[in-house]
């Protein structure tokens, strides 16, 4: 009897070392996963200054009559409703990409810890890393936004879970920490990246009537007799309806890219303990967001 309890020990002890041995964290994939959401950032970034250039131009098509004021080109007076409700609706295509922007923020900063927590002297830079992502979680409960409240409740998990990695001083207690806080955040990540795409398609609408809008007046502003003026006005509304194609070409391909956000974290999961893991959704977003960034930069 004794015997064989002694070998059940060495069995378990067997089994444990060879999970220890299988098992790793990965650092430098989180590294790359964190990389491409600072790239999506950016491309939110300039998805905002498109989206103020067409804002821009549609103020200043809608002026037909009276004199102008200062207030005249003032994009959120523009919003304002005159008489009834505007057509438009409310003004929140900034404070929706300004969430985006604090979401992506919120889950980078997360990645980034998991990254630092990874790496074999991890304490100093985790401490940093924690303290930024306290941060981004603070802007993100300072939103005065309603629909905003549901997400910062979940940017927060994301921090509880960073604050419970605790001291793992070797490996396997490392792959068990950073597992089990992943596993607890998986949800909330699904979650902001929801939130992400549903204010993109909020914005996107927005845009679509301001198309609509922009285009009726200035069918009603353009030249009825062929000629050069004609000429030069259809050239700039051309110019303004490509960057309205511009501006929604670059929102589909955030959407796109932030959709891949949740399945990559939950590869990295199922990573850990896998000689051959699947990483499609990691290695699609890698790309998409390399493409955004080509794209932002070309455009600046």
């Amino acid at each position: 009897m004794a015997a064989k309890i002694a070998i059940h020990r060495v069995m378990v002890v067997s089994l444990a070392l060879s999970a220890c041995g299988c098992c790793t964290a990965p650092a430098g994939r989180l590294k790359a996963l964190a990389d491409s959401t600072t790239q999506l950032s950016l491309t939110n970034q300039h998805a905002y200054e498109q989206s103020a250039v067409v804002e821009r131009a549609w103020v200043i098509i809608t002026q037909k009559s009276g004199d102008l004021t200062p207030e005249s080109f003032n994009l959120e007076s523009a919003f304002a409703p005159e008489i009834g409700q505007h057509p438009l609706g409310p003004k929140e295509i900034g404070a929706r990409i300004e969430a985006n922007d604090v979401a992506l923020t919120v889950i980078e900063n997360y990645l980034l810890a998991l990254s630092s927590f990874s790496s074999k002297d991890f304490q100093s830079d985790l401490d940093k890393q924690a303290t930024k992502l306290a941060g981004s979680v603070k802007s993100f409960s300072n939103l005065p936004q309603p629909w905003a409240k549901t997400a910062a409740q979940n940017s927060g998990i994301l921090a509880t879970a960073i604050d419970g990695l605790g001291h793992a001083y070797i490996e396997h207690q490392r792959v068990v920490a950073l597992e089990r806080a992943m596993d607890t955040s998986q949800t909330p990540i699904e979650q902001l990246a929801a939130f992400v795409i549903t204010n993109d398609n909020t914005v996107r609408d927005t845009l679509k009537q301001m198309e609509k809008y922009y285009l009726k007046d200035a069918n009603l502003l353009r030249p009825r007799t062929p000629g050069a003026e004609r000429l030069a006005f259809d050239a700039y509304i051309a110019g303004v309806v490509d960057q309205f194609n511009d501006v929604q070409s670059t929102f589909v391909g955030l959407d796109g890219a932030v959709a891949n956000l949740p399945k990559a974290h939950a590869e990295l999961i199922r990573s850990m303990c896998s000689e051959k893991p699947s990483l499609d959704g990691l290695k699609e977003l890698i790309g998409e967001a390399n493409r955004l960034s080509k794209f932002y930069k070309s455009a600046k």
